[in-house]
């Protein structure tokens, strides 16, 4: 059978056989000290996006724990099928050594073009815990990507369809200043490439059968980026990853210059706050609130994926990625986070989490516009399943004036 044919019942059958194999290959690497014993947890993935469609899949979840019950590794290997991608298997593990300190590795191929590698290490206890570190390397190929042209009112009908081709590292340095404060410098490299997509019932972006605001062929040049930001940081939060209260401001600017390597010059700038508010004194609900703009100046040659963007799984979770993009944007989101359900499942201290949400937003051109006046609203509920004090897994389902979307991955959208 021709691999791009497979179906999801394939898929099943397939993972079942290869899964018990690649842990025991991942357990017999990892030290025999850390870890006491293992859960397995089966998930069935069913997702619905704006940009790939419908996708089919099973995810493996394997969690290596220590003698305490807590969570050192994580090892996530799932199959999914999609009419558009094929055949996507990938691989996932997660190290969890300390409490500050956790890396992971992400590696997947499909039987298509699509690709996706990724490392990431932050450590959040140097000198002392006065100053932290992140670092992350991603080379990414995606042929669902889409472009509407630029502004808040693009239309549907001009939607094309594009290959992504993402390379980018980041180092992120940082230090506490204060005992709430904290500045940090990021340096970002980053290679983009725009090749022929594989939506065939859409014309590829910049050719002369897509739409008018999508034909110009600055659109598929590769560009490099060198992208230096300094930021600093109000953070009251009690857990940087799975906060129950407190509060973080951030304001940030970062700048790429074509004297220094860079393909285009640009300014960037914005702020964010997050709040987590408990609703009963044993954090139950908690209202966790977010509002963030940011600014981009630079010319027309500034390319659309170094612009700002609404859509996707992190904002406006009721439209694909990166739905809206121009220089500017705004969005502001509410979720309700409320516990409906906890006990030790698969041997591990699990909650379920439901979480109903409200998110606004828009993007523009110019500084001097409104950012409230022409929002797009999205709407819809959240399933979580949490195994603190770092792991959460989520269902995201929204809807917004153009249908709904379902997203599944990991870590909150914020």
């Amino acid at each position: 059978m021709d691999p791009d044919e497979l179906p999801a019942r394939a898929l099943s059958r397939a993972f079942r056989r290869v899964l018990a194999a690649l842990t025991l290959a991942v357990a017999a690497a990892l030290p025999g000290a850390a870890v006491a014993g293992t859960s397995f947890i089966p998930i069935p993935e069913i997702v619905t996006d704006p940009n790939e469609g419908n996708t089919f899949g099973l995810l493996g979840v394997v969690l290596f724990t220590d003698e305490k019950d807590e969570i050192r590794y994580m090892f996530a290997p799932d199959a999914t099928y999609n009419d558009t991608k094929g055949f996507y298997p990938t691989l996932r593990f997660f190290g969890y050594p300390t409490a500050t300190r956790r890396y992971s590795v992400v590696a997947g191929k499909s039987t298509t073009k699509d690709e996706d590698y990724e490392a990431e290490y932050v450590d959040r206890g140097l000198w002392g815990g006065r100053a932290f570190i992140r670092a992350f390397a991603l080379h990414e190929r995606d042929s669902t990507e889409r472009f509407f042209g630029f502004g808040n009112d693009s239309d549907e009908d001009d939607e094309t369809n594009f290959t992504g081709v993402n390379t980018t590292a980041i180092a992120t340095p940082g230090v506490w200043v204060w005992t709430h404060v904290n500045l940090s410098y990021r340096m970002r490299i980053r290679r983009y490439e725009v090749q022929r997509g594989q939506v065939d019932s859409l014309p590829f972006v910049g050719t002369p059968e897509a739409p008018r605001v999508a034909r110009d062929p600055d659109l598929r040049d590769t560009t490099v980026h060198w992208a230096h930001q300094v930021a600093i940081a109000y953070d009251t939060r009690d857990e940087p990853d799975i906060p129950r209260k407190g509060m973080l401001a951030l304001l940030y600017t970062e700048a790429a210059d074509r004297a220094l390597g860079s393909s285009t010059s640009f300014v960037k700038f914005g702020a964010e706050w997050r709040n987590f508010i408990p609703m009963r004194p044993w954090r139950n609900p908690i209202l966790a609130l977010r509002a963030l703009t940011d600014y981009t100046s630079g010319s027309k040659a500034t390319p659309f994926w170094e612009r700002s963007s609404l859509g996707g799984r992190r904002s406006l979770r009721g439209f694909g990625g990166d739905r809206f993009i121009d220089f500017n944007r705004t969005v502001a989101t509410a979720e309700l986070r409320t516990r409906v359900y906890q006990r030790k499942l698969f041997g591990v201290n699990a909650e379920i989490e439901v979480a109903p949400f409200l998110e606004a937003g828009q993007v523009f051109k110019h500084v001097t516009e409104s950012p409230i006046d022409d929002l797009h609203v999205t709407y819809g509920v959240g399933f979580r399943g949490i195994v603190r004090p770092q792991i959460v897994g989520i269902v995201d389902v929204g809807a917004g004036s153009e249908g709904a979307a379902i997203f599944t991955g990991v870590n909150y959208p914020f």
